[in-house]
């Protein structure tokens, strides 16, 4: 839209002041004045417009500019400028739509048939005139049938002196309280309420008093107050109040850490909420987005289950509105650890034929948790050419008459996905087969020990029991 320049200006009341010579109009500095004298009749404004010559003019058309402005200087901004020139405008469609929702007999005495034509219009302009003004400019079109020495312009009562304040606690389930505002009227001033939520009418909310319900959480609320008096209404919006907090409201999400391989620790935060006091929190660890049984905690250590999966959580966040639950971020796929043999295998026993050997495992590491396997091996001269022993796979293994003379050791093996470990005991002294010993006489602790034999043939037992 073209803007208006002070020449501009100044051509338009020139215009108006040479083809109308019934109205005198003043310079004073840059701005063209009407002089006007107000009077106040009922519920009218009386203009008394000055140097009118009604005699001989019949059915004269009137083009009236208003300049509606104000002095921005005082920030001197281009945003301040467009809210001055915005607040004018909107004063100035209030203006016109009070004066097009009137009777047209109601803008003059009736002799005088002044009527407010349809075509009125409304533009911004930013000008400098000594300092710096931007506003509206409101072109007003009026016809009359005669010339007329004065009109009346309706006014709307009441008159808002001070807006309705909205106070309270901006939390659901709290109530909000607005006041009428300061109204200046005729007679006795009622008023009537309609509470808005984000600038729409909240349906039924028609008291001064407020209950905040869900439908209001994250929203602004606030209060339209309508003044009534013996003239008619005028409506005044309240200040604007919130965010209402109600149900938790996630601002930024948990975060998981901790080293992702098993048997370490993972944590979450909480991540930053927002909604009605107090909130508290909950925990729900997943595998692969399948609920961990137990894992409720904002902690948790990685187990072997884990192993090449992804784990996250999910956050609970709680307040007496309800509950909303944000996952946290992923962990990458969950690592293990390659398995490892502290120290060797050992085992215990009679290292006699028949005897029963038996092994003790060494301490492993490794996760998931390896699958341990032990062998029995057997070797002619315990150094070398360890064979294993078909079949011989627990922690016990019976001496047969195949190790006679021969050496024995137990081997471990621990596996997992990432590898094998193995380690194998020490050997075995030589395997003996007593099998049946003759004696040719008596030994001196056979003696001692009064044992009693009845020939020359002394069974394992006996030997065993004498060492």
């Amino acid at each position: 839209m073209k803007s208006l320049t002070i020449k501009n200006i100044e051509s338009i009341m020139e215009g108006i002041a040479s083809e109308h010579l019934q109205i005198n109009t003043v310079l004073k500095g840059n701005v063209w004045d009407v002089d006007l004298t107000k009077d106040v009749t009922g519920v009218y404004l009386i203009y008394e417009v000055t140097n009118i010559a009604p005699n001989g003019f019949n059915g004269i058309d009137y083009s009236l500019d208003v300049f509606l402005c104000d002095n921005v200087t005082e920030i001197n901004t281009a945003t301040n400028e467009v809210s001055v020139q915005n607040e004018c405008s909107l004063i100035a469609l209030d203006m016109m739509s009070i004066f097009e929702n009137y009777n047209k007999t109601s803008w003059a005495d009736k002799d005088l048939n002044l009527v407010l034509n349809k075509t009125w219009s409304i533009q911004p302009f930013t000008e400098r005139f000594d300092s710096l003004y931007s506003g509206a400019a409101v072109n007003v079109s009026l016809s009359t049938s005669y010339g007329y020495a004065r009109c009346q312009v309706p006014t709307k009562d009441p008159k808002n002196v001070s807006a309705p304040i909205v106070s309270g606690i901006t939390w659901r389930g709290e109530n909000l309280t607005t006041t009428d505002g300061v109204w200046e009227g005729t007679g006795v001033i009622t008023f009537a309420y309609q509470w808005l939520r984000n600038g729409l009418e909240i349906s039924g909310a028609n008291e001064n008093v407020y209950t905040l319900v869900a439908e209001d959480d994250y929203t602004f609320v606030s209060c339209l107050v309508t003044a009534i008096d013996a003239t008619g209404q005028a409506v005044k919006l309240s200040n604007s109040v919130g965010e209402v907090l109600g149900l938790p409201r996630i601002l930024t999400n948990p975060i998981l850490s901790g080293t992702e391989i098993i048997g370490e620790t993972l944590s979450v935060t909480d991540g930053t909420w927002e909604g009605k006091p107090t909130i508290t929190f909950s925990y729900q660890w997943r595998r692969d987005l399948a609920n961990i049984g137990g894992a409720t905690s904002n902690n948790y250590e990685l187990a072997d289950a884990d192993y090449q999966t992804n784990i996250d959580c999910v956050v609970t966040a709680t307040n007496d509105t309800g509950s909303v639950s944000q996952d946290s971020n992923d962990s990458g796929l969950i690592e293990g650890i390659i398995p490892s043999i502290i120290g060797v295998p050992t085992f215990s026993g009679v290292e006699y034929v028949g005897k029963t050997l038996t092994a003790i495992s060494a301490t492993t590491e490794g996760r998931p948790t390896p699958t341990r396997v032990l062998q029995w091996q057997r070797s002619d001269n315990g150094l070398s050419g360890w064979a294993d022993i078909i079949g011989e796979n627990s922690n016990t293994y019976i001496l047969t008459d195949s190790d006679n003379n021969k050496f024995v050791r137990v081997s471990q093996t621990e596996t997992n996905d990432l590898g094998v470990a193995t380690a194998n005991s020490v050997s075995s002294g030589e395997i003996i087969n007593f099998g049946e010993v003759t004696f040719a006489a008596y030994s001196v602790r056979v003696t001692e020990d009064e044992g009693l034999v009845e020939n020359d043939t002394c069974t394992i037992e006996f030997l065993e029991s004498i060492g």
